[in-house]
């Protein structure tokens, strides 16, 4: 899924504002950084060795760079930043299910791939590749639209290409998860991966191919959600500005 995190601003108490700033303006460079570094990794083994090799190569950089988005959750939670601490918790833990819940634990899904289209010869589809590439622009985008928000002046191809590229990108994540997620289901059912199951000391049972289940139940209502509220904010923020009268 790609996270759609809307506002990213500092709250206004002087006495704290240079220490926030300054940390959320590293913090937003670093990701610019690790998001761009997983772009380029993930592309240049696909190319080289092939769509297959993808995640070995890139694993650990992926691993890191979702993981930190943890710390949007707690921004919002301790006032760093103004987001709704409940929708930010989903957001990002829908994508660290991904990321440690499917892609981690189940090998069968780093591989899995879904033809939709041959292009010059080279086949086009849903799989590792195209989550990756939907993620990684989406967060180079997003993390830099906040970055130059906390300047005070964010380029307008910036702020363009934030409410523009998630027309074709969100679906296109969220159609990637949900193919992985289903493509690694089976082995999480077959070798009870991250499952607890009874008799056990603390006489509790957790299955976890069912908490995917509901988990990704929730994009059902979330998706269509997220992304009017993003053309919405895109009608808002690109609409040419009415000419005051004199």
């Amino acid at each position: 899924q790609v996270v759609l995190l809307e506002t990213l601003v500092l709250r206004t108490d002087p006495s704290r504002m240079s220490l926030k700033k300054n940390y959320l303006l590293a913090y937003n460079a670093a990701l610019i950084f690790g998001w761009a570094l997983v772009l380029t990794v993930a592309a240049k083994a696909c190319i080289t060795l092939g769509p297959k090799h993808v995640y070995e190569n890139v694993e650990v950089l992926l691993l890191v760079a979702q993981t930190a988005a943890v710390m949007e959750v707690l921004h919002a939670m301790f006032g760093i930043a103004r987001s709704p601490v409940l929708v930010t918790a989903m957001q990002v833990s829908s994508r660290l299910m991904v990321v440690w819940g499917v892609l981690y634990v189940a090998p069968p899904s780093r591989a899995a791939f879904l033809p939709l289209a041959n292009v010059g010869g080279v086949d086009l589809g849903l799989g590792l590749p195209s989550l990756l590439f939907a993620w990684g622009v989406t967060e180079v985008v997003r993390y830099s639209y906040y970055f130059f928000k906390l300047l005070g002046t964010v380029p307008h191809a910036v702020t363009w290409m934030r409410y523009t590229f998630f027309i074709v990108l969100y679906p296109l994540g969220v159609a990637s998860e949900l193919f992985l997620t289903y493509s690694g289901f089976p082995h999480l059912v077959s070798t009870g991966a991250l499952s607890y199951p009874m008799p056990n000391p603390y006489n509790i049972s957790i299955h976890f191919p069912s908490i995917v289940v509901m988990f990704f139940l929730g994009y059902v209502p979330g998706f269509p959600m997220l992304y009017m509220y993003m053309v919405n904010q895109r009608k808002k923020v690109l609409a040419p500005k009415k000419a005051k009268r004199a």
